[in-house]
Formats: C-alpha cells, sequence, structure tokens
C-alpha cells in the first residue's frame, strides 16, 4: 500500500467540539452554551446516560480489521508504517505483535481507537510496560461508536487498557470534573491532566460528544518536530 492508501477509506479518528470555555486552538470549534449546559448541567432526558473520562495526551491512533489483515492507521487513516514520524512506526511494530488478539477482537470493517503514549506530545508519561501505551476509548465501524458497555466488555475482556471513567451517569459540570480529575489524574500524566470527554448515549445508542481541555495545555510542546530536538520518550521498557 502506498502513502495515499487509506486501508478503510476514512479517517481513523475526526474531531470532537470543545464545550463552552475550553481552550480551543485554530483548527477547533465550540458547541453552543446551550449544547454545552445539556452536557454540564442538563436537564437530563429519560434514557439518557453520559460517560466522563479523562482525556489522555498522546497520538491519536487506531487499529482495523479488513477481511483477515490487521492494519495499524494515524488519525488520518493513513497505514502507520507511512508515516514520517517514528512514534508512528513503533505503533505499527506494537500492533503486528498484537495481530492474533486484534483479529480475535474485531469484527471485519470494525478498528478500535485510541491514544498511543510511546512518546510525548505535550503532556509526558512514564510508561514500562507496553501492554500500556496503547489506551483505548471506542470501538467503531465506519462513522459509528458502538454502545460504551460493548466497547468496555469487549477491550476488558482481553486487558486491553481502556480511558478512566470519572462518571457514568447523569451530566458533569466542568468544576466537578476537575475535582474528580486531579492534577495527574488515572493515566499518571506527569505535567498535569489536560482534560475530559463527555459521552452522551441515550437508550444504550451513542448521540453525542463534548471535550474541555485545560488552559494550561500545551499542544505538542515535546514534539521534535516543535523543538528541533530529539523525541522525548514516555516509554522506558523493552524494545519491540
Amino acid at each position: 500500500m502506498t502513502r495515499s492508501t487509506k486501508p478503510l477509506g476514512i479517517k481513523g479518528y475526526g474531531s470532537t467540539p470543545h464545550l463552552t470555555g475550553s481552550r480551543v486552538g485554530p483548527a477547533d470549534y465550540s458547541l453552543t452554551p446551550e449544547q454545552s449546559r445539556l452536557f454540564t448541567l442538563g436537564p437530563a432526558r429519560r434514557g439518557d446516560r453520559f460517560i466522563v473520562t479523562e482525556k489522555v495526551d498522546g497520538s491519536c491512533v487506531a487499529v482495523a480489521r479488513v477481511g483477515d489483515e490487521i492494519h495499524a492507521l494515524n488519525r488520518a487513516g493513513y497505514l502507520a508504517l507511512s508515516s514520517p514520524y517514528a512514534l508512528h512506526h513503533a505503533f505499527h511494530r506494537w500492533v503486528k505483535l498484537r495481530e492474533k488478539l486484534f483479529l480475535d477482537m474485531l469484527l471485519d470493517g470494525e478498528r478500535i481507537v485510541g491514544e498511543w503514549l510511546h512518546t510525548a506530545a505535550g503532556t509526558r508519561y512514564d510508561i514500562v510496560d507496553p501492554d500500556k501505551l496503547f489506551i483505548s476509548f471506542s470501538i467503531m465501524r465506519v462513522h459509528d461508536r458502538i454502545p460504551y458497555d460493548n466497547f468496555s466488555k469487549r477491550v476488558d475482556e482481553i486487558g486491553l487498557p481502556r480511558v478512566h471513567v470519572l462518571q457514568d451517569g447523569g451530566p458533569l459540570t466542568i468544576e466537578a470534573m476537575l475535582d474528580l480529575l486531579g492534577e495527574s489524574g488515572f493515566h499518571g500524566a506527569l505535567d498535569g491532566t489536560e482534560g475530559a470527554v463527555w459521552l452522551h448515549e441515550n437508550a444504550n445508542q451513542f448521540s453525542a460528544i463534548a471535550k474541555y481541555v485545560k488552559h494550561t495545555k500545551i499542544d505538542g510542546r515535546y514534539l521534535s518536530g516543535n523543538t528541533g530536538a530529539g523525541d522525548v520518550l514516555n516509554y522506558s521498557g523493552a524494545a519491540f
């Protein structure tokens, strides 16, 4: 396959809108105050469920099954092996070592999406166990997310890490989220946590998503392309 080939024909993962008050970048967009209040204050409707998870700061990647083949993808949906960045080549190698695991877990056309923490982007982590390098947050088919309970059951059964759930229930204010998250979070952020993601389901089906990013967050401050220095590795375990 070439650089221009996307095994699924689509992006690995799209953009998530910000809640009002979140720190936004040049390419980001925010929900209206009215829309944001549905996530943070409600009112909740019958069947509403809000799953609020820690926002982990890595490189967004995906593992996709196409037929009987497993592909490591970057966020744009291209093969990780075709990336100019060493961190994506490491992700390709990591996935190759776990092909059977993903073949057993994923159905044809599905992909599991998460954060690859091998190399520091804007936040440093201290990781020795290679099985802690990929923190999953969704299984998708084309543009649809499978229900959260199905996702969590499938990844928990094989011991694959997923983002920590701060609250599962009704709407959650930003202030309450920050209290639950703390400074280091639940994945060992060494430079402070980034924020959180609100996933909204109704009647066990995905409905909407939003995020809050703290104003102290600095995007990509450790990436070699931004610093002109070498990569800052979070991973210090055995080579693969």
